[in-house]
């Protein structure tokens, strides 16, 4: 889970918040490398929500420390959560 920091803009779209291509590539580029799954903000506006394939938490953890918006103070770490899946529609193998 992700929260708006100091330096998040309230009267701006997300999209038009500071630093926002660079943290788009860095969201892309996780993506393309398959270690993000889903990723977007909450309808009410209170921050994001990110699901990542990757190792541990620690892990988790390094990886938002380098998002542009991270470095920027726009939207940090709230909370790292590790998650089990007992059922996945995507998995019926």
């Amino acid at each position: 889970f992700l929260r708006h920091a100091s330096h998040w803009n309230p009267d701006k779209p997300v999209r038009v918040q500071a630093y926002w291509n660079e943290h788009a590539r860095f969201i892309d580029d996780l993506f393309d490398a398959g270690k993000l799954i889903l990723a977007g903000p909450f309808a009410d506006g209170s921050g994001s929500m990110v699901i990542l394939v990757v190792e541990s938490v620690e892990t988790a953890r390094a990886i938002f420390q380098e998002d542009p918006w991270a470095k920027q103070d726009i939207l940090v770490e709230a909370e790292i959560k590790e998650w089990t899946i007992f059922l996945d529609a995507h998995d019926k193998g």
